[in-house]
């Protein structure tokens, strides 16, 4: 597989950034974007939002993929982004990332969810029409998504968020909330592309992360995707690259399945309508 970016994806995970201490991934977030002349601004929570489209495109809705700014790991003055060979969840030998500090003692790598900024960031500069949002302090209860601007939304047609561990996790509800249905016409396009792409998938209860939010507040349907990252909020913490990389994929694949269309999900759904 090839690891394109691999530059700007080191470059994320050396970045030090931890719940309400999310200044220095917010300050990278705007000027990457700068640079990159994508239109973009920071609300007032910190939270960074992103549009890319032209004229050919001209009121067609978007997709939106979202990720989380802060991570659970104590600031540090260096994160050192170290290559090793580790195992994915099928005990393969694959090529993976680590972080250390100087003395070589593991810091975490923050995985959850720089893998989710770095693959937002790939979709954005990849695919000619869509929206990225980058929410902040995910980890202590979604409070940068819970503060969305709905006037970012108004156009935007269902979200993908990059943020479960490993490689084989879809959430279908998160914080009891119900993400998408699966007699939609969603769910008949993202499960062709789950089933081909994703080793093992299960659809599954997630504790809670953004996507909850973009059903409660915009009524979007929803999904999350595992992205690579392994012994998460540990100091052990590290990514494998095929994982990331192949959840990119799936998410670019399904946007290219949804296309420009309006996907929409009651809030009202309840836990005990998921399907086990």
């Amino acid at each position: 597989m090839e690891y394109r970016n691999y530059d700007l994806l080191k470059t994320i995970l050396a970045v030090p950034t931890k719940t309400y201490q999310e200044d220095l991934m917010i300050e990278f977030l705007d000027n990457y974007l700068t640079e990159q002349n994508i239109p973009h601004y920071v609300d007032d929570y910190g939270n960074v939002y992103a549009t890319k489209t032209s004229e050919r495109f001209q009121n067609q809705v978007f997709p939106c993929v979202i990720a989380h700014t802060d991570t659970v790991h104590n600031l540090v003055d260096q994160i050192i982004v170290e290559e090793f060979i580790g195992k994915d969840r099928q005990q393969r030998s694959k090529t993976c990332l680590k972080g250390v500090n100087s003395n070589g003692k593991p810091t975490g790598i923050g995985g959850d969810d720089k893998c989710g900024i770095f693959g937002g960031l790939t979709i954005l500069m990849d695919l000619p029409h869509v929206k990225v949002a980058f929410f902040v302090s995910e980890e202590t209860g979604c409070h940068g998504s819970k503060n969305s601007d709905p006037e970012f939304f108004k156009n935007v047609g269902y979200t993908i968020q990059l943020d479960a561990p490993e490689n084989y996790m879809i959430s279908e509800v998160c914080s009891g909330v119900r993400l998408f249905d699966r007699d939609s016409d969603f769910f008949s396009k993202v499960n062709p592309i789950i089933t081909e792409m994703m080793i093992d998938a299960q659809y599954m209860y997630h504790p809670y992360t953004d996507v909850s939010q973009m059903v409660l507040k915009h009524g979007l349907a929803s999904i999350n995707i595992s992205c690579g990252y392994y012994n998460y909020h540990t100091a052990n913490e590290y990514i494998v690259l095929d994982d990331l990389y192949n959840s990119i994929e799936v998410a670019k694949r399904m946007i290219e399945s949804l296309g420009y269309e309006v996907h929409r999900m009651e809030s009202n759904k309840r836990l005990q309508d998921f399907r086990w």
